[in-house]
């Protein structure tokens, strides 16, 4: 599987689980999807500020149970990071910049020849053009 993919698998697994996470909130704790999404921030990631509600057995539990997933979650999110800064070192982005800017200037030319391999034959035919105009 190439790079993109492997990204994109991780973004799909941190939306699923804040998605799992705010759901599972609002309805342990029956708050707004708002605090349920403030609460899943504050416990995949670690910070831990005080709860929005008061937390019953079931809501405990449940965060237990999104810390341990979202303990892959983080390591997701790193290796997300490494991905992206590797991809901007690499020269992906560059690259991609590039030909888009080459393909913008392209599209810009009307009644134009390119030639490529320009040896010998190319050098008379790039002579002949320029005889032509």
């Amino acid at each position: 599987m190439n790079n993109k993919g492997n990204v994109m698998i991780f973004i799909y697994i941190l939306i699923g689980i804040v998605a799992m996470g705010t759901i599972g909130y609002q309805v342990f704790l029956d708050v707004s999807f708002v605090d349920a999404f403030y609460m899943t921030i504050i416990t995949i990631s670690t910070v831990g500020y005080t709860e929005v509600a008061k937390m019953d057995v079931e809501a405990k539990l449940f965060s237990v149970f999104l810390i341990i997933i979202s303990l892959g979650s983080v390591g997701s999110v790193g290796y997300l990071f490494t991905r992206i800064v590797s991809s901007l070192m690499e020269g992906d982005v560059r690259e991609a910049i590039r030909r888009r800017i080459m393909e913008k200037k392209i599209a810009g030319f009307k009644d134009h020849y390119i030639l490529c391999g320009v040896g010998e034959v190319g050098w008379n035919a790039i002579k002949r053009f320029q005889k032509s105009n």
